[in-house]
């Protein structure tokens, strides 16, 4: 659809590229056409990776691009990646005029809420090794893709913690 196309940018960072910063309104919505992002907090200097995106996924600050707030966290890629960028006003506009770009928003929207809540409950009542297959089965090309400090960080452990784990499988 031209109209679409219109409203389409595409984009190549770099590797350790910020997307988005804390603090940052972000009325963008990234799609992955290849590369790596990892999501992320900081509290008290120190990293707390939230989120790994890979190739055909949806990427963005959550609550700034939806709620329109200032992010709470970082978007950054971990490798040299190309993605379309779609704006929060575009997608608005398409939506409004095409019945099924409301149905896939919808469906990112969803898709998302889910994994956030399956990563909340993953990390409370998850062991770290669970949480360590699961990601496995989930982003096999992980480990080879994303540095260790950050899997730990994901999961919770310490780069030592998770090198036990690895030992073990």
């Amino acid at each position: 659809m031209a109209e679409i196309d219109a409203c389409i940018a595409a984009a190549h960072y770099p590797a350790h590229s910020i997307l988005v910063r804390e603090g940052q309104l972000s009325d963008r919505l990234y799609f992955i056409l290849n590369g790596a992002l990892r999501a992320y907090y900081i509290h008290e200097n120190k990293e707390y990776t939230d989120w790994f995106m890979f190739e055909n996924m949806f990427a963005c600050s959550l609550s700034a691009f939806f709620g329109g707030i200032a992010s709470p966290q970082c978007v950054e890629t971990l490798e040299p990646t190309d993605t379309l960028i779609l704006t929060r006003s575009h997608l608005e506009d398409i939506c409004k005029k095409h019945h099924d770009m409301s149905l896939l928003n919808g469906r990112v929207l969803s898709q998302s809420l889910v994994i956030l809540q399956t990563g909340f409950i993953d990390q409370r009542f998850k062991t770290a090794p669970e949480r360590y297959a699961l990601l496995l089965e989930q982003y096999p090309e992980v480990i080879r893709r994303v540095p260790l400090k950050y899997i730990a960080s994901y999961l919770g452990v310490s780069q030592e913690t998770l090198s036990r784990i690895r030992a073990k499988k």
